[in-house]
């Protein structure tokens, strides 16, 4: 599909997470609790004198929404921005949250970026800013190796992860074998993780445990879904390489 001439909610998509929390072997009723982060590239628009916005944002989906939205979809619907026209900046951020609230049936929220701020927001793999959890309760094991496949192309997809596991619980074997496992699994990158977290769960049973993955980006696009024994405030982090 062509990217739309002009504004154009009705291309988005949603995804029932139900589709893909189904396919998991005894889910871990903690998949619900994170948040999934979408760092957007591609965000433009006009404002009423013809100056054109040019930013990058993080879109924050909640891991307990009913719906995520499909990302070529998403896409899509970003670039049909491109040649709206809004009052100003604040109005076309609140489009794109109220847009994206209804289709996940959440509450989304937009945080903008200023491209110039992409690299100070940015960190490596072993910095203690991909920890979630208690930094003297857990153990970090980190991958970058990780490998799934599209569910809609079958073509791979890679990410980092950082997983935190109780320090009484860790068990480097057992969360290897887990990642292997999804070596070659067909799963969207949010259903990958709660997958992965499901399975490392079942098998260490541990009193804290976190999973994020972050995904590189394809399409303008990069997601970080992170999944938490317990809730936490949503985390705009990425990586260098995404």
């Amino acid at each position: 599909m062509a990217a739309p001439s002009e504004y154009a909610p009705q291309v988005l998509e949603r995804i029932d997470r139900r589709r893909g929390r189904q396919g998991i072997e005894q889910p871990s009723q903690n998949i619900v609790n994170g948040h999934d982060v979408w760092h957007c590239y591609e965000l433009s628009w006009i404002l009423p004198d013809g100056t054109v916005t040019f930013t990058t944002g993080a879109l924050i989906i909640p891991a307990s929404s009913a719906f995520t939205v499909e990302s070529k979809s998403l896409k899509l619907y970003l670039n049909s921005l491109n040649t709206h026209v809004f009052n100003n900046d604040e109005e076309a951020i609140a489009c794109i949250k109220k847009d994206l609230s209804e289709l996940t049936r959440s509450q989304v929220k937009l945080v903008r970026i200023d491209p110039d701020e992409v690299r100070t927001m940015s960190c490596g793999l072993g910095d203690d800013a991909v920890r979630v959890g208690d930094l003297d309760g857990t153990v970090a094991f980190r991958s970058i190796g990780f490998r799934s496949l599209c569910p809609v192309t079958a073509q791979p997809d890679w990410a980092s992860l950082c997983i935190e596991v109780s320090t009484s619980h860790y068990d480097e074997s057992s969360i290897i074998e887990a990642i292997e496992s999804l070596r070659n699994h067909q799963g969207f990158h949010e259903q990958c993780v709660e997958d992965l977290y499901s399975r490392i769960e079942n098998a260490l049973n541990p009193s804290e445990l976190h999973v994020v993955g972050f995904f590189q980006r394809r399409g303008g696009i990069d997601i970080t879904p992170w999944r938490s024994s317990n809730q936490s405030a949503p985390r705009i982090t990425r990586l260098f390489e995404q």
